[in-house]
């Protein structure tokens, strides 16, 4: 009896051997993730959620280490990635560029500076900064403009006989086309420009009714660009209503109608729009400035192929490419994620219209991304497409070409950095992730870095597109299901 029970015993185990090693090979085969009790129990909380009943949804996680993914739901179907896109250009920049590269705009002359007269041209040429005078980056128009004015001064010189110029590395259409038309018109959807400034956006002031349903008029606009037109169509809604006045307008246009509605009150309300022709918009104000200052000048031109001077009157250089990308990561700056975008794909060639896509999809072939669409340069164009595994896998191979320390500081911390401190607010573990939120409407996506319980780290991307209901209970969803995951890996 013995024996028996031995034999049987001895068997069972076999059986529960192979058993499991069956499973394992099931695993291995099928990808089938096994998650402790609370990661199922968010995961399902998740799915869960009532905006997401009907979304379409997607979770990569993986070590950042090795590349090893742990954890994944639809982390290979396509997705729109909004201002995640972002993610790409201020890494690979980082990645082609150096963190010390810098931008320079200079302002040069043609003929000769004679008893107080130059008889030539005073010429810009740009190189396609966006950052250049940015409220953004901490700093004023005005005094970046007295400082070229002092400059020119310095010199003698009381009038220009020639033109004043802006001389651009060809022609650009900065926004692409799949871009929706209501955002071109916008501070957050200008585009980049061979020249930027003041973050391409004017305030546009108008007075506020306390009376609902009421037309609201324009008292004055900021910078005032001589030539360009307002026409204000908004109405006032409720007082606790959001701002959603527009501004419709393509990138050259002069005439710029306003449409929507503002929250009702008893203050001046600003709306934010986009610089129309921030090239020439700036010759216009520059040219103010001189004839302020008593120096003359008659006209202004736009000239899209840049020469070599040999006399130069003023250099600028931008702050470190670092911090550009910095700066574009913690406030989701479209306009400088565009530009980066034309600096790797564009490089040093004269534009001609638009940014080649073919071109965009080469380069970015070699970082992961052979089976997306890329479309733009930050996120905007709700035809990009890419996988939450593509960016996981491509934040574990930035982390190998870069280093930890660096991606981490190149990613917004939450808790501290721009946009980022607003994610998992007040949550212990807000100090341990550094991310990049991209929504619009009806999409929200979290991609980035968390440094989960165990101390180990991990690369994560969470997109939801095509929910119905509140962003904001998308976020908490989002935010619960990933603090599972940090207190469990």
């Amino acid at each position: 009896m013995r024996l028996v029970d031995n034999w049987q015993i001895n068997l069972n185990k076999k059986n529960k051997i192979t058993m499991m090693k069956s499973f394992q090979i099931l695993i291995l085969l099928f990808g089938i993730t096994i998650y402790a009790q609370p990661v199922e129990q968010a995961i399902q909380q998740f799915k869960d959620t009532p905006e997401l009943q009907y979304a379409h949804y997607g979770i990569s996680i993986r070590e950042l280490e090795n590349g090893k993914e742990v954890a994944q739901i639809n982390a290979r179907h396509s997705f729109a990635p909004a201002s995640n896109l972002k993610l790409l250009y201020t890494l690979a920049a980082i990645d082609q560029k150096g963190k010390d590269f810098t931008y320079e705009t200079r302002l040069a002359y043609s003929g000769k500076i004679v008893n107080n007269m130059l008889f030539g041209d005073l010429i810009f040429q740009a190189s396609g900064d966006p950052s250049f005078a940015s409220p953004r980056m901490k700093m004023d128009l005005n005094k970046q403009i007295n400082t070229i004015i002092s400059r020119i001064r310095s010199r003698g010189i009381k009038k220009i006989t020639g033109k004043l110029v802006m001389e651009l590395n060809g022609w650009r259409y900065p926004v692409p086309g799949s871009i929706p038309v209501e955002d071109i018109g916008n501070y957050y959807g200008t585009g980049a420009w061979d020249f930027n400034f003041n973050d391409n956006r004017i305030d546009i002031f108008v007075n506020n009714n306390k009376q609902e349903g009421e037309p609201v008029q324009i008292v004055r606009i900021s910078p005032a660009i001589e030539g360009v037109k307002y026409i204000s169509k908004v109405k006032t809604a409720g007082a606790n209503t959001d701002d959603e006045a527009y501004v419709y307008a393509a990138p050259f246009d002069t005439v710029r109608y306003i449409l929507g509605t503002i929250p009702s009150g008893e203050k001046t309300f600003k709306i934010k729009g986009g610089m129309p022709n921030p090239p020439l918009s700036f010759l216009k104000l520059f040219k103010k400035k001189l004839l302020e200052n008593h120096i003359f000048v008659k006209d202004i031109a736009i000239r899209y192929k840049q020469q070599t001077y040999h006399r130069i009157l003023w250099k600028y250089h931008s702050p470190s490419l670092l911090d550009i990308v910095k700066t574009t990561n913690d406030y989701s700056m479209n306009h400088f994620s565009e530009a980066l975008a034309w600096l790797l794909i564009q490089g040093d060639e004269p534009a001609d219209g638009y940014l080649n896509k073919e071109k965009i999809h080469t380069f970015f072939t070699s970082y992961g991304f052979e089976q997306a669409d890329i479309e733009d340069g930050c996120g905007l164009a709700p035809d990009n497409l890419v996988q939450p595994a593509q960016m996981t896998n491509f934040l574990s191979l930035m982390h190998n070409k870069l280093g930890k320390e660096l991606l981490l500081d190149i990613l917004p911390q939450g808790g501290k950095d721009g946009y980022a401190k607003y994610f998992l607010k007040k949550s212990k573990w807000q100090n341990n992730v550094w991310v990049k939120s991209g929504s619009v409407s009806k999409v929200r996506n979290y991609t980035g870095v968390f440094k989960a319980k165990s101390g180990k780290y991990f690369a994560f991307s969470i997109m939801t597109n095509f929910f119905i209901g509140e962003h904001k209970n998308v976020r908490d969803a989002i935010e619960k299901l990933l603090t599972a995951y940090i207190e469990n890996l």
